[in-house]
């Protein structure tokens, strides 16, 4: 079969599909419409949107030396762009740290390099839930998602994930997403043990004002 012959047929099935759907929407199905009514962004994703910019952060990694005890393992600082993509619907992160830091690449090396990560943002208008997927260049070869809620007396989103940075050693995680004025929100990142939450990170955001 030719080529040019491939492509009238894919058109074709796509142009009877739409069709297809078009007909049942006219005699009484309206899946369509609330497919496409469900697919807008609407009032809560004005959080997020209200974010959209150029961020500088900082913060720390924190190690618990007892149940009671923590000390700073680490401190960052770095930049974060926040963008806009599908008019609204979702969110993108990009963050770079501002020093080096050493990274594991392969063959068992290791290399100092900025570390990296890129979060994709969102509000499920089905499930009433806001979802984060975060990857990065430090740690984890998976993909991190966390699905949250919002409280407007606090103006946080408590997100819950888990994550499994070694196999069969799974971490429950809260996200802490915190809303402090037009200009500063604030992450907190606590991981699970022994039953009890323990904060892992925090990050403070100041935006980047426009010259």
């Amino acid at each position: 079969m030719k080529p040019g012959h491939i492509l009238l047929i894919a058109a074709f099935i796509t142009t009877a599909a739409f069709a297809q759907k078009k007909d049942s929407s006219s005699i009484g199905d309206n899946t369509s419409n609330q497919e496409i009514e469900y697919s807008r962004p609407g009032k809560y994703h004005h959080l997020l949107a209200d974010l959209v910019g150029s961020w500088n952060f900082r913060g720390s990694h924190f190690e618990w030396i007892d149940s009671v005890t923590s000390k700073v393992s680490i401190n960052l600082f770095g930049t974060a762009v926040r963008t806009s993509f599908a008019n609204g619907r979702f969110f993108i992160v990009n963050m770079t740290t501002g020093g080096k830091i050493q990274l594991p690449i392969q063959d068992g090396k290791m290399i100092d390099d900025y570390g990296k990560g890129i979060q994709t943002e969102g509000y499920d208008n089905v499930k009433n839930k806001y979802q984060i997927s975060y990857i990065n260049n430090h740690l984890g070869s998976d993909i991190w998602n966390f699905e949250g809620t919002y409280d407007s007396t606090t103006r946080t989103i408590t997100f819950d994930g888990e994550i499994e940075l070694v196999p069969g050693k799974k971490t429950k995680n809260h996200f802490l997403f915190i809303f402090i004025d037009q200009d500063h929100y604030k992450w907190e990142f606590d991981e699970e043990e022994n039953g009890k939450y323990r904060k892992a990170s925090e990050m403070n955001f100041t935006r980047v004002k426009k010259k």
